[in-house]
């Protein structure tokens, strides 16, 4: 499902490739889309921000499209999107998207399934809005873990302010219940890197 290695290969031809610094803003939220990024090397992390302060959508590895929202749609920026860690990014215009998908009809389709995945996964999340800072956090926790060497691992290095942001909580909060689920040997924390130790409890 979603893009092919033939497809990113394709997009990579057509794109000027830039490094962006950690921390450093590709595009911000209600500015004009003029073009999509797919991220090479390192992390990117989307998200919104207003007076009760910053939300963080989604987390893009390597291999994701990102921005293609609103180059689809002709809305300004919905969100903001600034490199977690030193990252290599294709730039596509829109230009240029334009004429690959002319040249590529199957593209838009393998680019419209990544989006339905999105969706269906934003609608999770906002299905846990109900729930306490627990049931949020054990939810982004439970979406983000991989299994790796063996293990179950948080893959990137995750800072409690960016967890909180992510769950929609506070960094102390976060903190918290992290340092209980330590105390409980559910997960181990160490130097930003969250392994699960055994299924969370339903119940904190």
């Amino acid at each position: 499902m979603g893009l092919s290695e033939d497809d990113r290969h394709f997009l990579l031809e057509h794109a000027a490739v830039r490094r962006f610094r950690r921390g450093h803003l590709m595009f911000g939220q209600d500015e004009d889309a003029t073009c999509l990024f797919l991220l090479l090397e390192g992390e990117v992390e989307i998200f919104v921000e207003n007076c009760h302060g910053r939300t963080v959508i989604a987390r893009k590895e390597i291999g994701d499209l990102f921005g293609e929202v609103e180059l689809l749609s002709g809305l300004q920026r919905t969100a903001s999107a600034a490199a977690v860690r030193d990252s290599l990014v294709a730039v596509i215009s829109k230009r240029t998207f334009e004429q690959c998908i002319s040249t590529r009809p199957a593209l838009l389709g393998a680019i419209l399934r990544d989006l339905s995945v999105a969706i269906c996964e934003m609608t999770m999340r906002l299905s846990t809005l109900g729930l306490d800072a627990y049931g949020r956090l054990r939810f982004c926790l439970s979406k983000l873990a991989r299994e790796s060497g063996g293990g179950t691992v948080i893959e990137g290095r995750w800072t409690q302010q960016q967890l909180a942001e992510f769950a929609g909580c506070s960094r102390e909060t976060v903190a918290k219940i992290l340092s209980e689920l330590k105390r409980g040997q559910w997960v181990q924390h160490c130097h930003q890197k969250i392994t699960l130790l055994r299924p969370l409890p339903e119940v904190f």
